[in-house]
C-alpha cells in the first residue's frame, strides 16, 4: 500500500491548507524522530523519491514513462509560471483531463462542469498528523516553482496506485464472499466467477465486504435487470482474462493447469478497471446516436418537446425534468418558449455516470478532449493566432463534422473577437475558446456555462436535496409537447432560425499575465470551475485514505440512468 508520504504529497499539492499542529504520522515508523532534524531542502529533495520508493520500482518503471508520454503534449501547451512549471489549478486541470483520456475516469472533485463542489475541509482529517513545516514545503513548492512534467506524472501514478489498492481490497472481498481465503489458489473458472462478481458490484453497486455467498448469487441473478449490457460486458471481461493468461502462461508448457492467486486476479481486475471506461463508451455512443436522430446537427440541440416525444415513444432514457436538465447544464433556454437539450452536455452529464468507486466515476468520455488534444499537439503553446487555429480546425474532423471544410465567416469573426479580448492571442484553455469549439463542433464539444450558473448533481443527490423526482411523468411530458405544438401553430408564420447562444464572459485557466500581459481585468477560470479543483482534491485524497483503510468497501450506486 502507498505510504502516508505519497498520499500527503498529493493532498499538499492540490490543497490550500492552513498551518496545522505538529504530528509524526507523515513519515514511516522509526523515521519520525530522525526526520525532525532534517532541513527543508533535504525533505523537499526527497518528496518525489519517497513516492517512487513507496510504489515500488515495478509501479514506476513502465507506468510513469507512459503517463509522461501521455501528458507531454498537454503539458507543453498549458500555461506555465515563470519557472516553466504548472501551478495549483493547472495541475488539477491536467490530472482531470489525463484520467479522462487514459481511462475514462472522472476523478471525483475534478469534474470541470459547474462551479460548486461540496468538498469537506481537510483540516479536521489532517490535524495532529502532518508537521506544519511539511505543509509549508508543499506550498513553497507549488507557490514558488510549481510542478514539472515528471512531478505531475508521479502524482498521476500515485493516484493510479491508490486505485489499485482499492481494486485489490474489492477482489479480496469477492474471494471471501465466494468462500475462498486470500492465500488460496483457484482455477480459471473460479477466477472468472471472482472477476464477474467484482465487475457486477463495480457496475451496479454493492458492498462486497459485507456480502455472503447468498448475496452474491442474488447480485448475479439481478445484474441483467439493472444493466442490460451485462452479456456484452462479460464477453469483454472473458477476453481480458484470456489475454492476461496468454501473456503470462508458461510458454514451455501451455497445457499446465492454470492457477490464480489473489494478486493474479487483482492484476486482471486492474486491467478491467482501466479499460472499462473506453469499453462502456460504446453505450454512450449508442445513446448519442439515439438522441441525435431528433437533433438539429448544425446546433447540437434537440427541442425539449422532441426530447419528450422520444420518451413517450418508448425511449424512456430521455425523460429528465426541466429542473434537473437545467441543473445538469444540459438545457438551453435562450428561447424560453421553446427550450432545447444540448447533445454533448446531456451525454456527458452526471446522470450518465457509473459511480461505484470511492475515487472516480466512469462517465461518457468527452469527445472534445481528443479535438482539443489534437490542437494542443499541433500548436504546442497555451495560445495561438486566430488564423493558425482556424487552419487547423478546417482540417479537423469529428464523428459528425466532415473535413476539410470552410468555416463560416461568423465563426472566424468570433475567433478574432476572442483574440481582441485576450490581447491578440486566443488562449486554448479559456471559456471563450471552449465556447468557440462548441460552435465549431456542436455535437461533440459541450457548451461551457459561465461558472456558478450550474451545479451538476447525480439523480440521487438531486432528489435528496430538492425532494423532487428527476424524471418527468407521462402527463408532464405530454403537457409540454402539446403546449409547444400549440405555440408553434400560432407562430408558424414566424419560424425562428435555430441558433447557438454566445456569452461574452471570458474565464481563463490562469491569469492573463501568464501569457505575458499585465492586464488585471481578466477573471480567473480558476475562480469558478478550476479553483474549486484545489479544494475538492482534498476530499478526493481523504476518501482514498478511508478506502484503503476499509479494503473492499464500495459505494452503492444508483441504477444507471441509461437503463432506467
Amino acid at each position: 500500500m502507498v505510504s502516508t508520504n505519497s498520499v500527503m504529497l498529493v493532498l499538499g499539492i492540490c490543497s490550500c491548507l492552513p498551518q496545522l499542529s505538529l504530528g509524526n504520522a507523515f513519515l514511516h515508523k522509526g523515521q519520525a524522530s530522525a526526520s525532525l532534524s532534517m532541513t527543508k531542502a533535504d525533505i523537499q529533495a526527497s518528496l518525489l523519491s519517497e513516492i517512487i520508493v513507496a510504489m515500488g520500482p515495478a509501479a514506476t518503471a513502465g507506468r510513469l514513462t507512459q503517463i509522461e508520454d501521455a501528458l507531454r503534449p498537454m503539458f507543453i501547451a498549458l500555461p506555465k509560471n515563470e519557472h516553466g512549471n504548472l501551478g495549483h489549478a493547472t495541475v488539477c486541470y491536467a490530472l482531470h483531463r489525463l484520467f479522462v483520456q487514459r481511462h475514462g475516469w472522472y476523478i471525483k472533485g475534478l469534474e470541470p462542469a459547474g462551479g460548486l463542489w461540496n468538498a469537506s475541509s481537510p483540516t479536521e482529517i489532517l490535524a495532529d498528523r502532518v508537521p506544519a513545516y511539511i505543509l509549508e514545503l508543499f506550498e513553497e513548492r507549488m507557490g514558488g516553482h510549481g510542478l514539472n512534467l515528471h512531478d505531475v506524472a508521479v502524482l498521476a501514478s500515485t493516484l493510479e496506485h491508490l486505485v489499485h489498492d482499492e481494486a485489490r481490497g474489492r477482489v479480496q472481498s469477492a474471494f471471501k464472499a465466494l468462500g475462498w481465503g486470500s492465500s488460496d489458489s483457484i482455477n480459471a473458472a473460479q477466477a472468472t466467477d471472482a472477476l464477474e462478481t467484482y465487475m457486477a458490484a463495480y457496475i451496479v453497486g454493492g458492498n462486497l465486504s459485507s456480502m455472503s455467498r447468498r448475496s452474491v448469487t442474488k447480485l448475479m441473478a439481478n445484474v441483467h435487470k439493472v444493466y442490460p449490457f451485462w452479456d456484452e460486458t462479460k464477453k469483454w471481461l472473458h477476453q481480458v482474462q484470456h489475454d492476461y493468461v496468454r501473456a503470462n502462461v508458461s510458454r514451455t508448457n501451455p497445457s499446465v493447469n492454470q492457477e490464480f492467486d489473489l494478486e493474479a486476479v487483482t492484476s486482471i481486475a486492474d486491467k478491467l478497471g482501466e479499460g472499462y471506461g473506453r469499453f462502456q463508451n460504446t453505450e454512450c455512443q449508442q445513446l448519442k446516436g439515439d438522441l441525435i436522430k431528433h437533433a438539429d446537427r448544425s446546433t447540437g440541440r434537440v427541442k425539449l418537446s422532441d426530447f419528450y416525444k422520444a420518451a413517450l415513444g418508448g425511449q424512456w432514457q430521455f425523460s429528465e425534468t426541466i429542473g434537473y436538465l437545467r441543473e445538469l447544464g444540459a438545457l438551453d433556454e435562450s428561447n424560453p418558449q421553446d427550450p432545447s437539450v444540448v447533445v454533448p452536455n446531456y451525454i456527458g452529464a452526471l446522470s450518465n455516470c457509473i459511480a461505484t468507486s470511492a475515487f472516480y466515476s466512469v462517465c461518457c468520455i468527452d469527445e472534445c478532449e481528443d479535438l482539443v488534444g489534437h490542437l494542443e499537439s499541433k500548436l504546442a503553446a497555451p495560445q495561438a493566432e486566430p488564423a493558425h487555429i482556424a487552419n487547423l480546425v478546417r482540417d479537423l474532423p469529428s464523428n459528425t463534422v466532415l473535413a476539410p471544410r470552410n468555416l463560416p465567416a461568423a465563426l472566424l469573426q468570433r475567433l478574432d473577437e476572442i483574440a481582441v479580448v485576450n490581447d491578440g492571442g486566443v488562449p486554448l484553455h479559456g471559456r471563450l475558446f471552449a465556447q468557440w469549439m462548441h460552435h465549431a463542433f456542436p455535437n461533440e464539444c459541450p457548451y461551457p456555462h459561465v461558472s456558478g450558473t450550474t451545479s451538476p448533481r447525480t439523480a440521487a443527490e438531486w432528489m435528496n436535496s430538492t425532494g423532487e423526482k428527476h424524471t418527468a411523468t407521462k402527463d408532464e411530458m405530454k403537457s409540454l409537447v402539446d403546449r409547444t405544438a400549440a405555440v408553434a401553430a400560432v407562430d408558424s408564420s414566424n419560424e425562428e432560425v435555430p441558433n447557438i447562444p454566445w456569452a461574452e464572459e471570458e474565464e481563463l485557466l490562469v491569469i492573463r499575465s501568464t501569457f505575458g500581459s499585465s492586464s488585471s481585468d481578466s477573471t480567473l477560470w480558476v475562480a469558478g470551475r478550476n479553483m474549486m479543483f484545489v479544494v475538492a482534491f482534498s476530499a478526493i485524497v481523504i476518501s482514498m485514505v478511508r478506502s484503503t483503510k476499509a479494503a473492499g468497501k464500495t459505494i452503492i450506486a444508483e441504477p444507471h440512468k441509461m437503463y432506467v
